[in-house]
């Protein structure tokens, strides 16, 4: 290979190298330790935050999923699903409150609590809204499913509230704020607590604080989504790729390296001739001439066969003219060779006898033949 040509391909193989270590590298990774979480996240232990509340849910049958997609891109049934924004950090952008808007309209569920979480109402989008920072002791204004069960809680209160926000019930609240909002918007509904006390961790065991929350989710049957975007938790790297086209393109992207290394591999390595059975192989040779003898039903071929190649040795081993008689062989080959005379001699006469030609069976031939080819290769040095 030229040396132009290996560089090339050296920095090819070495990029594809690097991309595939980072990419491996950015999936294995987790995110982030959850030390340190905002409040409302479930999957915080601290005292503001609701991991108490997740687990409580899945002890009691629900199926609570969390979430790490931001509200535009949620793929989920809405009545089937009950969406839980506990206290986000981060504020909602207009996408957002159309996609929560959307979600409800459809028949959805969605809890929404803290100052923050305001700004994914609609009815509070110019509304300036303050951080709660006394918690009181509500009583429900009104009988509602909402509240049962839940006559008094507490809450953190003094969000403000637009004038647009007429369109949502006060359920708790007195002359210095509500504590719980909530709206019929379409088929579905939304409430909104001012604070996250009935679900954090340090609170969930107050009177009417888990009543609260199973009267929002309602039964088990639906899912249960808790958000952790708007907490600042991201999915991974691999997550997201996951949902994309990117695992076919390495999938292709591999195949192509292999195809590529099988082609290098078959260019570069020697080359082997195949093994083929020659057709002038010994036993081939054998099978084919006893089927010859076979078909032709001359048995005493194969013996004159064998005798002649007996008395050929045996004159080699003498010295002796060919034209020397069997019983005159035989004695010489016995005075020179560790050979039984009476047995050679006999063997020779059996197989040069007239009877031989064309009256002998296979059954009577195949001990004769025996006997000369075992004698000829006790002569033969070459074996055989």
């Amino acid at each position: 290979m030229p040396i132009r040509l290996s560089r090339e391909v050296t920095v090819a193989v070495s990029g594809l190298a690097l991309v595939v270590a980072l990419s491996l590298t950015a999936a294995i990774l987790s995110p982030p330790a959850v030390e340190g979480l905002a409040p409302g996240s479930s999957v915080s232990a601290e005292p503001d935050g609701s991991a108490a509340a997740y687990a409580t849910l899945q002890s009691l049958g629900y199926q609570v999923n969390r979430s790490f997609e931001a509200m535009a891109t949620l793929r989920t049934e809405p009545t089937s699903t009950v969406l839980l924004l506990a206290d986000p950090k981060e504020p909602a952008s207009n996408g957002d409150r159309r996609a929560l808007q959307s979600f409800v309209a459809a028949g959805g569920t969605a809890l929404i609590t803290g100052c923050s979480g305001a700004s994914f109402l609609a009815a509070l989008h110019a509304a300036g809204v303050g951080r709660a920072i006394d918690e009181r002791s509500f009583t429900a204004g009104f009988p509602s499913p909402l509240s049962a069960g839940a006559p008094r809680i507490s809450m953190e209160a003094g969000c403000l509230w637009s004038d647009a926000a007429a369109r949502y019930t006060v359920l708790y609240g007195d002359d210095r704020g509500a504590a719980v909002r909530f709206a019929r918007i379409g088929t579905g509904l939304v409430v909104w607590w001012a604070g996250n006390a009935p679900i954090a961790n340090r609170a969930i065991d107050g009177p009417g604080h888990l009543d609260l929350l199973l009267n929002v989710v309602g039964p088990p049957g639906r899912t249960i989504l808790w958000d952790e975007f708007y907490h600042g938790q991201r999915r991974s790297l691999y997550s997201y790729a996951r949902l994309t086209p990117l695992p076919w393109l390495l999938a292709q992207t591999l195949l192509i390296a292999i195809v590529a290394a099988a082609m290098y591999a078959r260019r570069r390595a020697p080359v082997l001739d195949r093994f083929v059975q020659t057709r002038t192989s010994p036993l081939e040779f054998v099978d084919t001439m006893a089927g010859l003898y076979a078909r032709a039903g001359t048995a005493g071929d194969a013996v004159a066969t064998a005798r002649a190649r007996l008395r050929r040795l045996l004159l080699e081993a003498t010295g002796l003219a060919s034209s020397v008689d069997d019983q005159r062989l035989a004695a010489a080959a016995a005075g020179r060779l560790r050979i039984d005379e009476s047995e050679l001699d006999a063997a020779l006469r059996r197989s040069g006898s007239p009877d031989m030609d064309g009256h002998v069976t296979a059954h009577e031939a195949l001990p004769l033949v025996r006997r000369l080819q075992t004698v000829a290769a006790a002569l033969d040095r070459r074996g055989g």
